[in-house]
């Protein structure tokens, strides 16, 4: 349990981290005023002043802000920020009065830097523990797979299209689309060949969702220990690492749009009650599983914070757009209205996801 409250902590307080110094480092190199910088919303547990920001440990440990003086929907905030002086007076250095590419560039900087978190992260595990690439061990007798004309001793180089590099890849890629026919292409005696393949449904029961699952299965091995392991230069961990990103950057997003098409449950949601039992199974198994979390979680809290809803950063940049197009801002009553409605419906998906965590934990 001590690992994993610790691991939890080090996962939720170095996204944050990362994420609220994006946005404060646009700020002050725009010359934005940042009277807070908080880990954390609520009431103050602790911090220090240095300068014009406080640095701050809020008591609600779900997010994080930095407070720019000058935001005209920042009063829908207020209840977890907190509000401005009523004695300060207008100044060139708020947010509001700064050019729309200076907003944009402060915006932008929180999801950029969660994204260059995850880079470096993939990189450097890349580099240090290499990759096992889908090269199929053993076919399974009467599955899909000896149907398909797989054979052991081919190489998995793509999947409808789509590159696929290591095992895990095509794990993911094929486990989400069971019943669902797929194009695969392998590497057979230095070619190429083309085999149509639908994956079987296979059910199970997920002790972390603590409900019965279905995946997709086309019934291949892949070698265990060193077979298929390769050792990657430094270049080429650049290229993974930036091919890992953008890979989870998609499949988060293949997700959302899932939950709106109706493909996907919202029982699938997870909280911070999941992110924390993820922390410590990976802390146990190691530093580098770990930080391989942790750029997968930071690439999530990217895509999440560009939605368009008002309160997240995509609906700031919403805003944005809107007033780049008609040359004009959205009316300041207009903008609290939607980001009072924005952050009703970013409070109420974070207690359906802590809903079902809990329910997750006694087995709902």
């Amino acid at each position: 349990m001590t690992v994993t409250i610790l691991a939890t902590i080090v996962v939720l307080g170095v996204l944050i981290l990362v994420h609220e110094l994006g946005h404060f480092w646009a700020a002050k190199a725009v010359d934005v005023e940042v009277s807070r910088f908080s880990i954390g919303f609520g009431p103050k547990l602790f911090g220090f002043r240095r300068g014009e920001t406080e640095y701050v440990i809020s008591a609600i440990p779900l997010g994080g802000y930095v407070k720019m003086e000058g935001m005209a929907d920042e009063e829908a905030a207020a209840p977890l920020e907190g509000r401005s002086d009523p004695k300060r007076a207008p100044s060139p250095r708020d947010f509001d009065r700064k050019p729309i590419w200076a907003r944009t560039l402060v915006i932008c900087a929180g999801v950029a830097m969660n994204v260059v978190f995850a880079f470096v992260v993939f990189t450097g595990v890349a580099h240090k523990r290499g990759i096992w690439v889908p090269l199929i061990a053993e076919v399974t007798p009467q599955t899909p797979a000896e149907q398909a004309g797989f054979e052991a001793g081919d190489l998995i180089v793509a999947v409808n299209g789509k590159r696929m590099r290591t095992r895990d890849e095509v794990g993911h890629y094929l486990s989400s689309r069971p019943r669902v026919e797929l194009s695969v292409t392998v590497e057979r005696d230095g070619s190429e060949t083309i085999l149509d393949v639908t994956p079987a449904t296979i059910r199970y029961y997920d002790e972390i969702a603590r409900d019965t699952i279905e995946v997709g299965q086309i019934g291949v091995v892949f070698p265990g220990g060193e077979e298929g392991h390769r050792l990657l230069s430094l270049g080429e961990s650049i290229g993974a690492g930036w091919y890992r990103t953008w890979w989870w950057v998609r499949a988060v997003g293949e997700f959302l749009w899932q939950m709106v098409t109706g493909q996907a449950s919202a029982r699938e949601l997870g909280g911070p009650i999941v992110i924390g039992q993820l922390s410590g199974q990976f802390a146990r198994a190691g530093l580098w599983p770990l930080l391989d979390f942790m750029g997968i979680i930071s690439v999530n809290l990217a895509v999440l914070n560009l939605l368009p809803i008002p309160v997240l950063d995509g609906g700031h940049l919403l805003f944005l757009g809107i007033e780049a197009v008609r040359g004009r801002a959205v009316s300041i009553k207009q903008r609290m209205r939607l980001t009072q409605i924005g952050l009703l419906l970013v409070v109420g998906l974070m207690l359906l996801a802590f809903a079902n965590d809990i329910l997750r934990l006694v087995g709902g």
